[in-house]
């Protein structure tokens, strides 16, 4: 059976740690999520909110992550959500309630986004009732404007099949479009076409009037106002503060997106001038707040890093928790300690005897050169045992290591030994032979 040792034991520790070391690096290599050479958001209509922001956000991601990024101009959330399930993008704006947000990670929310049933004067349209009979903009397939329009046509039971012509089309070609009686419309107020199209004072915002039901019945809704004036002062548009609801909308990435590339995200989004070019974005501060969703946990770091400091604290009250088990560990490791050094100091005196052992061969074998060489005048014979000698202390010089034996008594008198004997032997040749080169 083979005997446990220190230095076996050792081997086994240094192996062990080497392996999960390796381990460990592997995994880390494997697992770790790399951030692609080139970065894809994907927005909305090339006239919208979303792909100005996308736009504004585009060269400070390019400038703390050293890639490429690319803006992709999109129908809206549904596509959105639907190419980042795909991993065809890498990032992505998304309405609240457009699409299974919760099937993603929201990075931050962005800025509110409310309803805006608009109608085109002169029409008779002034509430959502109705739009019955009238041709409507929805939203083009792929959008959250559809989705959510479709929602609030449903819970005010207007008919979808009620209404006339098209109605997947852009708002945006409304203007020009006298085809088109009404819009809803999910967009924040910094949306640069509905700010165009409401200063030509051609369009009225109809109210919704039971926003405070919609904002219980759906979890992404809230109850919101429009003031008066917000988009024109004279005349007023809208003419009075109208109640509508409000959605947000998000930026959204995979579930085990980089954590690099959130974190540059967010700077880009929190820590630059954005706030100059869209007045409505959601300040840091209060991010946390208007997400009712799961966050990326860098972003939940990011908004809440309290948490942290709480994380500390938890760990320093459960270290507390847990003295009795941690004066345990220590206790064991103590006694192991121990156990370690009398395995040590075991070892160390075997090794000692054994080497000792050995010393007494290297003596005996001198004595029995000593007795040889003194009956001898054969100067080969003494040449002989000069080289034995030589080379019996050279081997006990090489093998006996232990500096306890090397301080010991007999240790000496072997070298001692060894040297009045090479001594003895090289006179007694000299005398045969003084010619001789020894």
């Amino acid at each position: 059976m083979t005997q446990v040792t220190t230095s076996r034991i050792s081997s086994y520790v240094t192996i062990g740690m080497i392996v999960i070391l390796l381990s460990s690096l592997v995994v880390w290599f494997v697992g770790r999520a790399a951030i692609p050479r080139e970065i894809v958001i994907a927005t909305g209509s090339d006239r919208g909110l979303y792909f100005k922001l996308g736009s504004e956000i585009q060269k400070p991601l390019k400038d703390r992550l050293k890639r490429e990024v690319a803006v992709l101009a999109t129908d809206g959330s549904a596509e959105n959500f639907a190419l980042l399930s795909k991993k065809n993008v890498d990032l992505a704006i998304i309405q609240g309630g457009a699409a299974r947000i919760q099937d993603v990670r929201v990075i931050t929310p962005l800025f509110p986004e409310y309803a805006f049933v608009v109608a085109r004067k002169g029409l008779g349209i002034e509430s959502v009732y109705d739009l019955a009979g009238h041709r409507v903009s929805l939203g083009k397939d792929g959008s959250g404007n559809l989705v959510s329009a479709m929602k609030i046509l449903e819970h005010f039971n207007v008919d979808y099949e009620g209404l006339t012509g098209e109605t997947d089309v852009p708002f945006d070609i409304m203007r020009d479009d006298e085809t088109i009686d009404a819009a809803i419309v999910i967009a924040g107020v910094d949306h640069p076409f509905l700010q165009e199209m409401l200063l030509t004072n051609q369009f009225d915002i109809v109210p919704l009037p039971s926003a405070a039901a919609l904002d219980m019945k759906y979890p992404f809704a809230r109850a919101a106002e429009i003031p008066s004036g917000l988009f024109a002062e004279h005349p007023p548009v809208p003419k009075q503060s109208t109640p509508t609801i409000a959605t947000t909308a998000f930026l959204v990435c995979e579930k085990d997106a980089p954590s690099d590339l959130v974190q540059a995200a967010l700077a880009a989004v929190h820590e630059g001038s954005l706030r100059l070019d869209v007045p409505t974005l959601i300040d840091r501060k209060s991010a946390a707040s208007w997400t009712v969703t799961q966050m990326h946990p860098t972003a939940k770091r990011y908004f809440n890093p309290e948490d942290n400091i709480g994380a500390v604290v938890n760990i320093m009250e459960s270290i507390v928790a847990a003295k009795e088990l941690l004066f345990a560990i220590g206790a064991g490791i103590y006694l192991l300690w121990i156990r370690w050094r009398r395995m040590e100091e075991r070892e160390l005196a075997a090794q000692v005897s054994k080497q000792k052992e050995r010393l007494d061969g290297f003596l005996m074998e001198t004595l029995r050169i000593e007795r040889e060489q003194a009956t001898t005048t054969d100067f080969d014979k003494l040449k002989g045992f000069l080289d034995t000698v030589t080379s019996v202390k050279l081997q006990a010089i090489q093998e006996l290591t232990e500096e306890d034996l090397r301080g010991n008594q007999e240790f000496a008198i072997f070298l001692d030994q060894c040297s009045h004997l090479i001594g003895r032997i090289q006179r007694k040749m000299y005398r045969i032979d003084p010619r001789a080169n020894i």
